[in-house]
């Protein structure tokens, strides 16, 4: 129903950066306290090692950038989700989100079901660098995303019981 044609962000001069994701706290681990040009410099890196900033002659770089949302899943899911794949709970990758549910990722669950970084055959393939990612290799249709879409989410489904989510919003 709505575009959004203008943002405005309040931002304070100076402020502190954030670094809650992964990638980020790799990046700076060793580093007290990145300043924010540092920060967004890191980020920028980052996306573009993963083929998500837009690079003329780069087939990674066109996509929605992550196609699916991490699920969200009751506690016995990651148990059963565990199990088929032979590893402690542990090993998969989740973080608690309250009443007895966690999320999980779902770039785990698409590699363990078979759906690997450079996946896929013609026009839509999973990105050489992200697994998230569904690109474009030229000429793709919205026919071929969805198809693509549809066979990575039975696939999730049929091997683990987990129903992924599409992350991109279609407009209509």
């Amino acid at each position: 129903r709505y575009i959004v044609t203008r943002v405005r962000f309040a931002l304070r001069s100076g402020g502190p950066p954030c670094i809650e994701y992964k990638d980020l706290q790799r990046r700076f681990a060793a580093h007290a306290s990145p300043t924010l040009a540092q920060v967004a410099d890191a980020v920028r890196e980052i996306r573009l090692s993963k083929g998500m900033l837009i690079v003329p002659g780069d087939a990674d770089s066109r996509s929605a950038g992550s196609f699916f949302k991490n699920p969200i899943v009751a506690k016995d899911t990651l148990t059963h989700v565990a199990g088929v794949v032979g590893v402690g709970e542990g090993k998969v990758p989740h973080w608690k989100v309250g009443d007895g549910r966690v999320k999980i990722s779902a770039a785990w669950l698409l590699e363990r079901a078979g759906f690997v970084k450079g996946y896929g055959s013609g026009p839509v393939r999973i990105s050489s660098r992200h697994t998230l990612a569904l690109t474009n290799r030229g000429g793709a249709t919205f026919a071929d995303v969805s198809a693509m879409q549809h066979e990575i989410v039975a696939g999730v489904q049929a091997k683990f019981g987990v129903q992924l989510e599409r992350e991109p919003v279609l407009l209509r």
